[in-house]
């Protein structure tokens, strides 16, 4: 991989100075072929646990997913996630590149991307938001509630 192949920009918007990754990924077509697809990465501190990719392939429409940070964190190094999306390192390419599946009913797609400029931005997500306060932003209380509040109950005669 050379570093013509991905076009990288970084810029930092907010008030919290979130960072928005763009690069240009390799949609992998078969052994050999690929297909460049630009990709917005994007971190909401409101949302730790949830990293947004933006695809937008040359033609036709694109497309937003929601991924765990940690799967994608952790799919950088070593087999990550399962079903409809998978991270893991490129055999040969480990430190430089990783493959991202991601499957829907319809379709799927198999992407490679640039481990260190996806790796930094991480690492500045999580400076933002630790792993270990990730959880701090979720609401516990209205989660259950939610569970446990379900509408009218019947009433027992």
């Amino acid at each position: 991989m050379d570093g013509e192949q991905y076009g990288l920009r970084e810029r930092r918007t907010g008030p919290r100075d979130v960072p928005v990754l763009n690069l240009l990924v390799k949609r992998v077509l078969d052994g050999y072929a690929w297909r460049p697809v630009r990709a917005e990465f994007r971190f909401d501190p409101a949302t730790p646990m949830i990293v947004s990719v933006t695809l937008a392939p040359a033609r036709g429409p694109g497309v937003v997913w929601r991924i765990g940070r940690e799967l994608l964190h952790q799919g950088l190094f070593e087999e990550s996630g399962e079903g409809h999306v998978q991270v893991w390192p490129a055999p040969g390419q480990e430190g430089a590149a990783a493959f991202l599946l991601l499957a829907s009913r319809r379709s799927s797609a198999v992407l490679e991307l640039p481990v260190p400029a996806l790796l930094n931005w991480l690492e500045a997500t999580y400076e933002i938001v630790s792993a270990q306060a990730e959880g701090e932003s979720l609401d516990w209380d209205g989660f259950i509630a939610g569970l446990l509040d379900d509408g009218p109950r019947p009433t027992e005669d």
